[in-house]
């Protein structure tokens, strides 16, 4: 999904969340900006693959991969190595969560990383990538050394 609708979502919910909710403005501007932010992420394979940080050039980078995803047959998308986007799979979560016992505000991170990854699971269901794609990042990596 396009940063734009994360960031537009992410808004909105985090908006919502604190009209609802008994949280702090603080907390609701850590929720929102974890709800993009978490895709930092993509820049270091594009970054290895380009060596390039410009993040017009990044964005026109994953834009046309995801083009190349759509065009491909069944059997071109099983031979695909998809990226490893470290902030994408529960391993980080779990760091995320033990944190969370020993500093609360990474209760706020981690509800901003969900409001992303529903919107990027929706997404992958419309784009029929595979789910472990950003569910686990050592699945990925397994899989990509297999092919």
């Amino acid at each position: 999904m396009y940063i734009k609708y994360h960031i537009i979502i992410g808004a909105i919910v985090s908006i919502i969340l604190y009209l609802l909710f008994p949280i702090t403005i603080i907390q609701a501007v850590i929720i929102f900006l974890a709800s993009f932010l978490i895709d930092l992420d993509h820049f270091g394979p594009y970054y290895k693959e380009t060596r390039n940080l410009n993040p017009k050039k990044a964005t026109e980078y994953y834009i046309d991969s995801e083009k190349e995803w759509i065009k491909m047959n069944k059997h071109e998308r099983k031979t695909y190595l998809h990226f490893l986007i470290i902030f994408h799979g529960f391993e980080f979560w779990i760091i995320l969560l033990v944190l969370a016992f020993f500093f609360p505000i990474f209760y706020f991170i981690l509800l901003g990383i969900a409001i992303h990854m529903v919107l990027d699971y929706i997404d992958m269901i419309k784009l029929k990538y595979p789910f472990y794609c950003k569910f686990s990042q050592i699945c990925v990596y397994l899989k990509n050394k297999k092919k």
